[in-house]
């Protein structure tokens, strides 16, 4: 971890932001791994993974206000013994490992989830890093990977419901995966012989499970038994997206019309020096009508580095520049970027899963996947060109293979105007 004296803890420090809004990208190894943690652990690891950028090569170190981890936790900072449970936790955290079995290699990893927790005396802050080893699991994914905004798991109340949550959210594309009773108490890391019959686990943990899914996170399943005579002998889960929409937070319209406006910048991490400059150079009006334009387009996509956009936004005035064009219309399936999204993620992990059970080879997979890539964007933008709305972006598509495709296609045709084409 990198040093900080106490000069640069006293005038230059700047605890890290939690906000339900992060995104968690996680290698699909990890996801089906015995993670080994409490629930509250298991929160911590994710606000810290949503820390994350997609263009980090290492591990970072993040400091966290121990009151913002503690009101995450849902422990109560009535009194201060609340610092004492949040440094209990890390203390417990330090021991925890992840098992992870690595096929490709032939191995198993077994290694800490942190390289190390330092714990700030009297500024109530704690500073925490992942350690190397995971790397491969939580840096630089291209494949093999699922992706969620944190308060899909950061409001749960059942380890079993966060477990089963990311086990299903990954086969979301294919709409169902099955488990024998045996494979679904290991992958929710049930303890020997508890809910050894299954009308337990289905009273107490599946059923549970559904109605807290359905109720806070993105997805929602229905339950399928398949048997053996009066015998279920495996489990089918049928998965769909959840119509709910993203909690109300600190993003919203009415937020973004009273806060003050360098308050306003920092909740999208835009730090106060870069804050001031724009507010001086753009004014306020500009800057929060593209805050409100990012927060339209980008409410229900996975965005990383929101304050990189927001910033790119401002500067190039993208809520200005679409004034020119009709609003969008999310419901219509043939130009809705949502659904463009979703057609295009099911294509992708179709593509993939083909390339990994060898029904074709890697470069022929590869160019279906770009041929059915470019053809969808081709069909969705004549459709926007008909009703006027805005041409297609690269910020636009969420999966990073999509973008690429995009860009490659956007090159070739060079048809984009220019302030949105910055984009």
């Amino acid at each position: 971890m990198a040093a900080m004296s106490e000069e640069q803890m006293e005038f230059d420090f700047e605890p890290d932001a939690i906000s339900d809004h992060f995104i968690v990208s996680e290698s699909n190894a990890l996801i089906e791994a015995r993670t080994n943690l409490t629930l509250y652990e298991e929160r911590i690891i994710y606000i810290l993974a949503s820390r994350i950028h997609p263009d980090d090569t290492n591990f970072k170190t993040h400091f966290f206000k121990v009151r913002d981890i503690a009101e995450v936790l849902n422990i109560s900072h009535k009194t201060n013994d609340f610092y004492k449970q949040i440094r209990e936790i890390l203390d417990n955290l330090q021991n925890k490992k992840v098992i992870i079995h690595e096929q490709n290699l032939n191995s198993t990893l077994q290694a800490h989830w942190l390289a190390a927790a330092r714990y700030y005396h009297g500024k109530g802050t704690i500073e925490l890093e992942f350690s190397s080893m995971l790397k491969p699991y939580l840096l630089q994914l291209q494949q093999n990977f699922t992706k969620f905004k944190l308060w899909n798991v950061l409001y749960l109340k059942s380890t079993y419901s966060s477990k089963l949550y990311k086990l299903l959210k990954r086969y979301l594309p294919l709409g169902k995966r099955s488990f024998t009773l045996e494979e679904l108490r290991e992958k929710l890391e049930i303890e020997e012989g508890k809910y050894s019959r299954y009308s337990h686990l289905k009273n107490r943990i599946l059923l549970g499970s559904q109605a807290e899914l359905e109720m806070k996170t993105d997805i929602k399943f229905k339950l399928e038994e398949i048997k053996n005579g009066t015998k279920v002998v495996k489990i089918i889960f049928h998965i769909s997206p959840n119509a709910k929409t993203d909690p109300a937070g600190i993003n919203d319209t009415d937020f973004i019309d009273h806060e003050d406006t360098i308050q306003l910048l920092a909740r999208f991490e835009v730090k106060k020096k870069v804050a001031t400059v724009l507010i001086k150079k753009y004014g306020e009006q500009q800057i929060r009508e593209n805050i409100k334009y990012v927060y339209e387009k980008k409410r229900n996509a996975e965005v990383s580095n929101m304050a990189g956009y927001i910033v790119k936004a401002i500067e190039e005035n993208y809520a200005d520049a679409l004034k020119m064009f009709e609003p969008e219309d999310n419901q219509d399936a043939e130009t809705s970027i949502i659904n463009m999204n979703e057609r295009i993620r099911q294509l992708i992990f179709f593509k993939d899963r083909c390339i990994e059970e060898g029904i074709v080879n890697e470069t022929v997979g590869t160019q279906n996947l770009v041929k059915g890539v470019t053809q969808e964007i081709e069909r969705i933008e004549k459709a926007r060109q008909v009703k006027n709305f805005k041409p297609l972006t690269v910020d636009d598509f969420e999966d990073a293979k999509a973008k690429s495709i995009f860009e490659d296609y956007r090159r070739d045709r060079s048809t984009l105007p220019p302030k949105l084409e910055s984009e």
